[in-house]
């Protein structure tokens, strides 16, 4: 598996990827793999714990465009028939520059019908932070922060699908917004972002091809942008982070030969930083680096305490939570062993499928608390669940139902009667607090549930709720948007 991969798998079995071995382990750990016929490199965990920045980078050399200070003449014009795009990706590294905080226009994206079809804009504001609004179908997202303007490479991917209007705005690998409702299918809207217009990176375009103006252009450097005809999920985008280019539905490579620059644009090349992890090389106990995103064996570790606390669970498994759930959803809920498990990745129907059974199960059960492995099993569905996300033509009420019944099972797996129980794995999980953690990456995923009219989203089920708030979510036509823009800096 790949790192990240890797990473998640010994997570989703209560064990830590391998870390740096000291010295004096070394040559005794390369023997043990050697007799298990492992030759090559091993992954190891960062000692940092973040497992989406990778401590080691590799040189990437790309082809960059330099845009100076502000003007109304700089702009490159890609020269490409794009198709019509119902749902769309656009992904690149960016550097912004800081001494201006008036609005820039990444790219913009006309049609005929829509000077204003698809487009990407940003400011820096008070607080310094780069904030970013999508536009589509000059219908004009909140203004939101998405990384700080320190000068440095930022990569970033803005998504958009014609169901829902649901969009997302990703800075460094991490979705930083998202909610639904910008200029969604309907009798009133455009089906997709229509194909064969004109896009320009640097400016806005007031005319189709054309007529810029100083105050919204780009100023800063740019470089690798993609666009592909679909949405990318978290993993596809990061693989795109990591220098690693998504072929299915690409419609647009970036490239000097694809780019009309205007003569004042610099073209220079540039050297960006791809993450790479820490490999153990098994052969002579070294260590080393490698692309993450390499297929590598990789090593599950558990603590002796927490190791002997889930074999004592295992051996002392009734089975009946899991073969009562198993029975009812006639498939494999609930596996037999949290160690030799096979963790399958969830889509939304099949986790709001299984939750559902489970949430029935346990209301149903006579016995007063939970066994030590029942509560174990409960918990590495709550891993796995916590990592579904909503994909495209997915129906959002099922996402909404996805976390009522995820409150439900939390709520039944924190009464009282289960205390001992959680004791009982003490060292294998944080506690409740392990729970915590796993609501706030679900209440993560209920974003596309936010639209204009609902900027609140609360699911309780008695002691237990998530909560998704947007302070300020507001969805305005762009002519109308700019008038009040305007408005504000004469007064």
């Amino acid at each position: 598996l790949d790192w990240w991969h890797a990473h998640r798998y010994c997570d989703q079995r209560f064990a830590q990827l391998l870390f740096e071995p000291q010295d004096s382990e070394r040559a005794s750990l390369s023997k043990l793999l050697q007799s298990h016929r492992i030759r090559g490199s091993v992954w190891l965990n960062e000692r940092d714990g973040v497992l989406r920045r990778p401590s080691r980078r590799r040189d990437h050399i790309v082809p960059v465009l330099v845009f100076g200070e502000k003007t109304d003449t700089r702009y490159v014009k890609v020269l490409h028939d794009f198709p019509a795009l119902p749902a769309v990706t656009a992904c690149a590294h960016l550097q912004w520059d800081t001494r201006t905080q008036e609005i820039a226009t990444i790219f913009s994206y006309a049609v005929p019908a829509f000077i204003n079809e698809f487009q990407l804009r940003g400011f820096v504001d008070e607080e310094g932070f780069v904030r970013f609004a999508l536009i589509v179908h000059e219908h004009h997202s909140p203004y939101l922060p998405v990384f700080r303007a320190d000068g440095q490479w930022h990569h970033f991917c803005v998504t958009w699908q014609q169901e829902n209007g649901t969009w997302a705005i990703y800075a460094d690998g991490k979705r930083r917004a998202s909610a639904s409702g910008l200029c969604a299918a309907g009798p009133s809207a455009p089906q997709a972002i229509a194909g064969q217009g004109t896009l320009i990176i640097g400016q806005d375009q007031d005319s189709l091809g054309g007529t810029f103006r100083e105050k919204e252009s780009f100023s800063g450097n740019i470089t690798d942008l993609h666009i592909w005809q679909k949405v990318l999920g978290v993993e596809q985008i990061e693989k795109v982070r990591s220098c690693w280019v998504v072929e299915q539905d690409l419609v647009f490579r970036w490239s000097s030969d694809a780019l009309e620059v205007e003569s004042t644009v610099q073209e220079v090349t540039a050297r960006l930083l791809c993450p790479e992890c820490r490999v153990l090389e098994v052969s002579n106990g070294g260590f080393g680096y490698m692309s993450c995103l390499q297929s590598l064996p990789f090593i599950c570790v558990y603590r002796k305490d927490a190791y002997w606390q889930l074999k004592t669970a295992q051996l002392e498994s009734s089975h009946l939570l899991a073969g009562r759930v198993n029975a009812l959803a006639e498939r494999t809920v609930i596996p037999g062993n949290v160690f030799t498990s096979n963790v399958q990745a969830l889509n939304l129907s099949v986790a709001l499928g299984a939750l559902d059974v489970l949430a029935t199960v346990l209301k149903e059960r006579e016995t007063p608390a939970l066994e030590s492995s029942d509560l174990l099993a409960v918990l590495q569905l709550l891993k796995q669940v916590s990592d579904v996300e909503a994909q495209e033509g997915e129906e959002l009420e099922m996402l909404e139902q996805l976390g009522q019944y995820y409150v439900e099972v939390t709520e039944l797996i924190l009464e009282e009667q289960n205390i001992e129980t959680w004791s009982s794995v003490s060292q294998v999980i944080r506690g409740p607090m392990a729970v915590v953690e796993l609501c706030d990456r679900m209440v993560s995923h209920l974003a596309p549930l936010l639209t204009a009219g609902r900027t609140r989203i609360t699911i309780q089920h008695q002691n237990v709720g998530l909560r998704r708030v947007v302070l300020k979510n507001m969805w305005f036509g762009y002519s109308s948007l700019q008038r009040s823009l305007s408005g504000a800096s004469s007064s």
